[in-house]
């Protein structure tokens, strides 16, 4: 929806910025959640939001380019996050509904389709070169990067622009901090899956091959055809977009921000390694220092967002819709009950007068008539 009113925020540069802006502290507050989650579903749901993070800061670059690449980046996201999320799914089904990374680890030889798979969906993620999400990224930063050379927000854009290289690399770490902890290491399996951890059956795996494919070439297919661009550029509310591209051509800068991506997240997947893969000892002490800062408890804490929304929302509007709860329980429904009990008041104030007694009737005629003859002789 942004992309087809882009029209609109063409028209107002200002708005275009928030844009980006918002985005891109998406992306990054989303990736360092992700960094110390343990349920793998978990993972990949903040990783989804940092992603999209990633796409409307290519919205709010307001170039041409910068809205085929958020667009880009949706259609390469929904291979290799659609993979990562049903090979997720078959880590569970074969751990026996356990998505606890802590519970399990080396699933490598136990599901080898799985594995396979789910490391393609990673490389993806990361943006490995030559992979889907490489292609889709990489215009995100460099239409972001062609904004920071020149213009009257430059330096904004270059704030951008580095903060989303960093969480390009954060994205690679938490990737595959996930994959080293539930696919290498010792084999660990929980007692709920029992004697049934193995890999999942062909109507599960088949899905994960085709994911598989897609998330390796399909970005690739459409970066070198071109597809995407001539559809976004002939759409009407786009069109006018090309006139808007920075006076440099859209391929400079490119290859030094390819290169620039391409070695962070490489720097992100070794570092992963290191510490979940080949040093687990060296956890404890990453964790230390990253608490010696009070990042990992920010990070853990998801930076206390949820806590700032209870006090600030939730627990307002649930003491509001106490209150009303009261009003209606006590003032609205004490009236309509006052209202629905008053026939049965009057009738039961009147009961005594119909007792069944002849004597009685007769006792009240009589009294009837004295009283009328009271008031005619009055």
């Amino acid at each position: 929806m942004v992309a087809r009113t882009h029209v609109l925020f063409a028209l107002a540069p200002v708005s275009s910025a928030v844009v980006a802006a918002i985005g891109t502290l998406t992306a990054i507050y989303a990736a360092s959640i992700a960094l110390v989650q343990t349920d793998i579903k978990r993972v990949l749901a903040y990783s989804t939001i940092s992603q999209l993070g990633y796409m409307f800061l290519g919205l709010g670059a307001g170039t041409l380019l910068g809205v085929t690449a958020g667009m880009f980046h949706l259609v390469t996201h929904a291979f290799f996050k659609g993979l990562l999320f049903l090979a997720a799914g078959s880590v569970m089904h074969a751990m026996g509904g356990v998505i606890d990374l802590r519970r399990f680890g080396g699933l490598r030889r136990r599901l080898p389709i799985t594995h396979v798979t789910f490391l393609v969906g990673c490389l993806a993620l990361a943006g490995v070169p030559l992979l889907s999400g490489y292609f889709s990224k990489d215009e995100i930063l460099a239409s972001v990067y062609q904004l920071s050379l020149d213009g009257p927000d430059a330096t904004l854009y270059l704030a951008l622009f580095v903060v989303g290289l960093a969480t390009a690399g954060l994205t690679a770490f938490y990737t595959f901090r996930a994959y080293f902890l539930a696919f290498h290491g010792e084999e660990q399996v929980p007692h709920e899956a029992g004697h049934h951890a193995r890999e999942s059956p062909p109507v599960m795996t088949w899905p994960l091959i085709v994911l598989a494919v897609f998330s390796a070439v399909a970005g690739g297919a459409l970066w070198m055809t071109g597809d995407l661009e001539a559809f976004l550029e002939a759409t009407p509310s786009l069109a006018g977009l090309a006139a808007l591209e920075p006076a440099h051509p859209a391929e400079d800068g490119h290859g030094t921000v390819a290169l620039m991506s391409s070695l962070v997240a490489l720097v992100g997947i070794g570092l992963a390694w290191w510490v979940y893969a080949r040093r687990r000892d060296a956890l404890p002490r990453l964790v230390r220092a990253m608490s010696a800062v009070g990042v990992y408890q920010l990070s853990l804490g998801k930076f206390f967002f949820d806590h700032a929304y209870n006090v600030l929302l939730v627990w307002p509007l649930a003491a509001v819709a106490r209150v009303c709860a009261w009003f209606d329980r006590i003032v609205i429904d004490g009236l309509v009950d006052a209202v629905g009990g008053l026939p049965g008041v009057v009738g039961r104030s009147l009961r005594p007068l119909q007792g069944g007694l002849v004597p009685l009737y007769a006792l009240g005629m009589l009294l009837g008539t004295l009283v009328l003859l009271g008031a005619l002789l009055l």
